[in-house]
């Protein structure tokens, strides 16, 4: 009699047990699918800058296009994939959050990095692509009194400036972003303090990389060639030190930052996606941590959605693209001038396919 009640005891702690992780699943996958829902609300693709001609040295690329959907590009056709979401992840300083501004009033700071993660959800592959602050684009400029002026050809991190520090920072940089991206959407924006690399990285256990430069002046620790745990600090040192002084800056001096910070970030997805592995409902742990330290559109259904499609088949270190083009030095800072062939068949590259090809291809 003992024996059975013990064993009922048992069955009903499993059922317990068993509801629990049911109600947990539930959960996800509602957040899973709000996510999505929510994300493709964001996506339209603007078609203003796919009908020009391009033009280099004596090659000429005559565009066609019917509302941005298909592309004819030197004879061959291509079809827009629209399966994709593109969000864009801004590094700026704490200051920016803390200070903040009104738009226009320039005490919003600026987004020393940036990088667009295009995301195929039908497939779950992802590119991710480094753009130099210094990229010379169409950016809006407001007045001190937060009125529209017009467009100025100023580098990209300019645009987080002409904003409050926050939301309206990060729409402009969006905004911009999809400029220099011939109009292609970008669905969501998540602009962190650089402050919370410390954060993410020992939330995964810590980051490993081989050191790319002498980083002694900052962490007698990180020497060229060794081979590194990155923990806290030393992190953030890392992907945001220049090694110069802004006055002293070259015209490469972002060059060399971005390629440590896309050793970073492909070290950190590898990491991140082992977390996730072992625990599904890490992605909400870390989103937590990280609230503080952010401003974003992205809410935890949309975080849990994304980070779902990204790390189901494991972190694929494919390579981080950069775009391709030449930095020079301005009157008084740094420019990098985009190679607008180069642009261009990158875009195709990641967001068509050719027509009558494999979604796969």
């Amino acid at each position: 009699m003992q024996t059975e009640k013990r064993a009922g005891r048992v069955m009903r702690s499993v059922a317990a047990v068993l509801v629990i992780i049911l109600a947990i699943v539930a959960i996800f996958q509602g957040f899973r699918m709000r996510g999505k829902e929510a994300l493709f609300r964001n996506v339209a693709v603007e078609t203003e800058n796919l009908t020009e001609e391009k033009q280099s040295g004596d090659d000429r690329a005559k565009i066609a296009c019917e509302q941005g959907k298909e592309v004819t590009y030197q004879g061959e056709k291509y079809v827009y994939n629209e399966d994709l979401v593109s969000i864009l992840f801004l590094g700026v300083d704490k200051e920016a959050f803390e200070e903040g501004g009104t738009v226009g009033d320039g005490k919003a700071g600026q987004a020393d990095a940036l990088f667009l993660l295009v995301l195929d959800t039908k497939t779950g592959k992802s590119r991710l692509i480094a753009i130099s602050r210094d990229t010379m684009t169409d950016v809006n400029v407001y007045s001190d009194l937060g009125n529209f002026i017009g467009t100025e050809k100023l580098q990209l991190c300019l645009a987080y400036t002409y904003g409050d520090g926050k939301e309206k920072s990060c729409e402009n940089t969006v905004r911009a972003v999809s400029r220099l991206f011939y109009g292609m959407p970008v669905a969501a924006y998540a602009a962190l303090d650089l402050d919370a690399i410390a954060v993410l990285t020992d939330a995964v256990g810590g980051v490993e990389v081989t050191v790319t430069k002498d980083l002694t002046i900052q962490d007698p620790s990180l020497k060229e060639g060794e081979r590194k745990v990155l923990t806290g600090e030393q992190a953030q040192w890392y992907v945001r030190s220049r090694l110069v002084e802004e006055k002293e800056a070259t015209a490469d001096a972002n060059s060399d930052r971005i390629e440590r910070q896309k050793q970073y970030l492909a070290a950190f997805g590898g990491k991140a996606a082992e977390q996730f592995r072992k625990n599904p409902l890490f992605l909400l742990t870390l989103y937590q941590k990280i609230k503080d330290f952010s401003v974003t559109n992205l809410s935890a259904a949309e975080v849990t959605y994304l980070g779902t499609l990204l790390f189901r088949g494991g972190f694929q270190d494919t390579g981080i693209l950069s775009i391709k083009g030449e930095a020079s030095m301005g009157e008084t800072y740094a420019e990098f001038h985009v190679d607008e062939q180069a642009m261009y068949e990158m875009v195709l590259e990641v967001f068509y396919r050719k027509a009558g090809k494999d979604h796969e291809k």
